[in-house]
C-alpha cells in the first residue's frame, strides 16, 4: 500500500512539474493575433530592449504568427524589469505576447548568450528546435505541426510565478563618464542602449575597446586577465576611448598585420543625408539582420564598424569623411556582389577584398 501511495504521489508531482516547468514572472501582454487556448506548439523569442537585431526578429515572428494564428503561439521573453519592457513596447509596438523572465530562469536553462535567440517547444515543454528566430521558417513549422498533435492552453504550458522585487528606477549617472566592473556578463555581444543624454554599455573590455577603435573585435589584443566585463555611461563620444584607457590605466600600442581586408574607398563619396530614413525620436538608430544593415543617423566610422562585424572582416579606408556628420544607410551585406552594387550606386563607395595590412591594437596594463 505504501508503495502504491508513493507511486501516486510521484506521478502527481511529476504531472504538476510538467505543467509548470516553463515559468514566467509576469505577462506584459497577451497575443493580439493568436488565441492562448489549445495550441500545439509554442515559440519562445528571447530578446532585450537594447538588442537592435531583436527588432527585426520580432517583426519576422509577428509575420509568422499572422500566417499561423491557430495551433501556434509566440511569446517574446525578456529578463529585464517590467517597466523598461513596457516603455520599450510603447515606442516599438508588437502584437505578439510579451512576458518577463526577471530571474533569468529560462535564459539560464537554455544557455542564452547571443540575442536574438528562440526555441520551439511542445505542450510538455520539450525543446524541438532552437536557434536564431529568423532561421525558423514556415516549412519547419508545418513539418512540426504534422508530427505533434497534443494541444494545451497557454496557462497549462507556462506558469506565471509572481516575483516580488523592488524594481529601482533607471540609474542616472552623476558624471559625464562613469565606468564600473560588473560581476557577471554572459553575452558575447556588446549591449548598447540610450538612457536620456547618456549612452549605456555593457560588455567585455575587448568589445568595448573595439567599439572605441571602430575595428573588428579580434583586432584588439589584450591579456585574458584584463578582459573583464564592465558597465559604462558616457555623454561625449569623442572622448570615450581616452576616458576608458585613462580610467583603467591602459597602454595602447599598434602594429600592422597582413590578411584579407575589405577596402572601402572613393575620392568623391556621395553619402546619404539624414532625411532618407526616419524612425522617430527615441528609436534604435540601427538594425542589422541576416541580409542588410539599416541605420538612421549614423556616422561613416560607425557604419564601417558595424559592416566589419557583420562580415567578420577588417576594413581599410582612406576616404575622408567628417567624423561627426550623421548619415542614413541601407546596405545588403550577405551577398558580396549585391553589397558592392549597393555601396557604389547609393553611396559612391568602391569596395574590394584584398590581401593587405590592417591595424592591430595591443593593450596592456600600465606599470604601477
Amino acid at each position: 500500500m505504501k508503495t502504491k501511495i508513493y507511486v501516486m504521489l510521484v506521478t502527481l508531482f511529476f504531472s504538476c512539474f510538467l505543467q509548470g516547468q516553463i515559468r514566467f514572472s509576469e505577462t506584459i501582454q497577451d497575443s493580439k493575433i493568436a488565441s492562448p487556448n489549445d495550441n500545439t506548439l509554442y515559440f519562445i523569442d528571447f530578446w532585450a530592449t537594447w538588442c537592435a537585431p531583436c527588432v527585426y526578429a520580432n517583426e519576422y515572428l509577428e509575420v509568422l504568427q499572422r500566417q499561423y494564428p491557430d495551433e501556434f503561439y509566440v511569446v517574446s521573453l525578456s529578463e529585464e524589469v517590467p517597466e523598461k519592457v513596457k516603455r520599450h513596447i510603447e515606442k516599438h509596438p508588437t502584437d505578439l505576447a510579451v512576458a518577463i523572465d526577471y530571474q533569468g530562469e529560462n535564459f539560464d536553462a537554455h544557455s542564452v548568450k547571443i540575442l536574438p535567440y528562440g526555441i520551439l517547444v511542445d505542450t510538455r515543454g520539450n525543446v524541438l528546435w532552437k536557434g536564431s528566430p529568423t532561421d525558423f521558417k514556415s516549412a519547419d513549422l508545418e513539418s512540426f505541426l504534422k508530427r505533434y498533435k497534443v494541444q494545451k492552453p497557454y496557462h497549462k504550458v507556462f506558469k506565471i510565478k509572481s516575483v516580488k522585487e523592488d524594481f529601482k528606477s533607471d540609474y542616472v549617472p552623476s558624471k559625464d563618464f562613469e565606468i564600473s566592473k560588473i560581476k557577471q556578463f554572459n553575452n558575447d555581444i556588446l549591449e548598447i542602449s540610450n538612457k536620456g543624454d547618456f549612452t549605456h554599455f555593457k560588455g567585455d573590455l575587448q568589445s568595448i575597446l573595439a567599439y572605441g577603435f571602430k575595428v573588428l573585435k579580434n583586432q584588439v589584443y589584450l591579456p585574458k586577465d584584463l578582459n573583464q566585463p564592465y558597465e559604462i555611461y558616457f555623454k561625449d563620444s569623442a572622448s570615450f576611448l581616452s576616458n576608458v584607457t585613462d580610467a583603467l590605466k591602459l597602454n595602447v600600442s599598434t602594429f600592422q598585420n597582413k590578411g584579407e581586408v575589405l577596402v572601402v574607398d572613393n575620392d568623391e563619396p556621395k553619402l546619404w543625408d539624414k532625411n532618407q530614413i526616419d524612425w522617430g525620436q527615441g528609436a534604435l538608430n540601427y538594425l542589422i539582420d541576416d541580409n542588410q544593415i539599416q541605420a538612421d543617423n549614423m556616422t561613416f566610422k560607425d557604419f564601417l564598424y558595424h559592416l566589419s562585424h557583420s562580415l567578420n572582416l577588417p576594413i581599410s579606408t582612406t576616404t575622408v569623411v567628417d567624423s561627426e556628420t550623421l548619415h542614413d544607410w541601407q546596405v545588403h551585406y550577405r551577398f558580396y556582389g549585391l553589397m558592392q552594387n549597393d555601396l557604389l550606386d547609393n553611396f559612391g563607395l568602391k569596395v574590394e577584398k584584398k590581401t593587405a595590412d590592417f591595424m592591430i591594437y595591443n593593450v596592456t596594463k600600465k606599470a604601477p
